[in-house]
This record gives structure tokens, sequence and C-alpha cells, in this order.
């Protein structure tokens, strides 16, 4: 169980800052207010809110079979859903780079070699961006915010750079052999052969699919977090609050801090305060949207971190 043990050391040291930043939080938005609306919580919408959030992960881990199938590499549907949970483990990591730890069950239970493997997986990374900007952009039309704006031009400089620097396979060169200069980053990218992999997955079918399965999976992540406004009696609409949790995710993600922690919070609280809502409410809305979301997905990615490693030991056997 090494494996095992490797990913609960990385999250470990993020729980215990998560856990001291929302400690804080609670204190500095009254700890009266914010028990009071826990206690009033809709508790018959929050098993709702985990089935939504649940899945909407299935359908992104159908984006990675049918990324897999691409490329030329066909598992069954629950040994992929599986590997895809398990890389949820270390999604809190900055960039949700390490979700590249499914390349090891890929290549350990199936064969997949790692140039095939990364190149799906920065691929989802990719989609996973192009869905929330979209999202992003499309709310603007209805409630305009200069900090949703300023985003969504920043994600299309970085999702334009990203592509431009897959499809030309000079400029992937030149940044592969910068980033091989970083020790985390080096025993990976070295498999990576933007040759085969990235200019099949690129092509206008699989991008097509992409995107489609990466705003449903997304849309349906919204849909939660707008349950979960619901269950403390708040409605500012489908569509605002998708774009206030993708603003306050976005931010967080470009920040490379592990989590995002404390920069999705603020500007999560910031943005539901300039909404009207008390910081009371819009704290303990915040902290509830935060666990029922990137802290439920880390639970489930470590408890099938756990089922993908019994997999691959008794494949060895």
């Amino acid at each position: 169980m090494k494996g095992f043990s490797l990913i609960k050391g990385n999250i470990m040291w993020i729980v215990l800052v998560s856990a001291f930043f929302y400690v804080a939080l609670i204190l500095f938005s009254d700890v009266n207010k914010i028990s009071e609306h826990f206690f009033h919580i809709r508790i018959e919408l929050v098993l709702l809110i985990f089935f939504v959030g649940f899945f909407s992960h299935i359908i992104k881990s159908l984006r990675q079979k049918e990324f897999l199938k691409t490329v030329g590499e066909e598992i069954p549907f629950k040994s992929n859903l599986v590997i895809y949970l398990s890389g949820l483990s270390l999604i809190s990591t900055p960039g949700g780079i390490g979700t590249l730890v499914k390349s090891k069950y890929l290549e350990k239970q199936f064969g997949i070699p790692n140039n095939k493997s990364i190149s799906i997986i920065l691929l989802e990374r990719y989609h996973d961006l192009l869905a929330t900007t979209t999202i992003v952009i499309l709310t603007l039309f209805i409630s305009f915010s200069l900090l949703s704006s300023t985003l969504a031009v920043i994600s299309c400089f970085l999702l334009f750079g990203f592509y431009f620097m897959i499809t030309k396979l000079n400029v992937f060169s030149y940044v592969q052999r910068k980033l091989l200069t970083i020790n985390f980053l080096a025993d990976k990218l070295t498999h990576i052969d933007p040759n085969k992999s990235f200019s099949v997955l690129t092509r206008p079918k699989p991008m097509f699919k992409g995107v489609l399965l990466s705003l449903a999976g997304w849309g349906l992540d919204a849909l939660a977090v707008y349950i979960g406004f619901l269950a403390f009696n708040v409605d500012l609409g489908y569509l605002v609050i998708s774009q206030i949790y993708f603003t306050s995710l976005g931010y967080g993600i470009l920040s490379l801090i592990p989590g995002g922690i404390g920069v999705t919070e603020g500007i999560f609280d910031y943005m539901l305060v300039n909404q009207g809502l008390d910081l009371s409410i819009a704290s303990s809305i915040v902290i509830f949207t935060r666990l029922t979301t990137i802290w439920f997905v880390t639970i489930l990615g470590i408890v099938f971190t756990r089922y993908a490693i019994k997999q691959k030991l008794s494949l060895k056997k």
C-alpha cells in the first residue's frame, strides 16, 4: 500500500491548512450565525447534491474512456471509472497535476504506455478549462461581472496557448525541455510523444466529443452547487451561481495554491456579498460548497485509490 500512503501524505497537510482556514473564516464571519445556518439546512437536498456530483464524475470518466478509445486503447467501464475516480485523490494539487497518478494505474493494469495516458490526462485538464470558460462566458450575457470577464480573457489566452503548443511540435518540444528541469515533472513528461497521441486527440471529432462530455459534466457540477444554495434557502439563479462558482474556482486554480485554498473561498465570499448576501450566510454556503465539491471528491478519490491498488495487486498475483 505504498502508493496509498504516499497519496495520504501529499494531501494531509493540505487538509490541515484548509481546516485552519475554515475555522478562521467561521470565527471572522460569526460562529453563532453560521451554526444557525447549518442547523436549518434542508437535509433532504444534501443527498441529492452528492448524487448529482457523483454522476458528473461518471460522465467525465466516460470522456476518459472515449479518449482512450481514440488512441487505440479500450478498457472495461468499471475499471475505467475506478481509475478515473482514483485520480481525484490528488485533484487538490496545483492545477490538478496530481491526477497524473492515473497513468501509473493504466500502465500497471492494462499496459497502456505513459505517452498515451499522460497526453489524455493533460487533454482532460484542457477540456475542463474549456468547458468552465465557455459556461462563464455564456453567463456574462445574463449577469456581467468584471472578475468573471477578466478570468474569461485570461483563460482564453491559456486555452489558445496550450492548443498552439500541442499542435506545433517544435513549440511543444521546447516547452517540454523547459519543464524537464522541474524535478516533480521530469520523470513523467519524458514519456510524452507529441507526434502520436496529441495529434490524434486534437482532431475535430474527439475534440467535439470531449467538449460535449465536459460541458455535461461541469454543468452537473454547477447544478450540485446550485442545489447547495437551495439547501440554505438562497436562490440566485442557476446561471449566476454557475458564474460565481466557476470564477472563484478558476482564480483558485490560477493561483497555483493547492486546492486554491484561501483564494477560491475569498473570491466566492466576495462575489456572494456583492449579490446582497450577508457575510455569515455567504461564508456558510462557501464552506458547504467546498466540503461537497473538492473535499468530497478528494475523499472519494482516496476510497477508490485503495480499490485501484487492490486491483493492481490482484492482477500481479
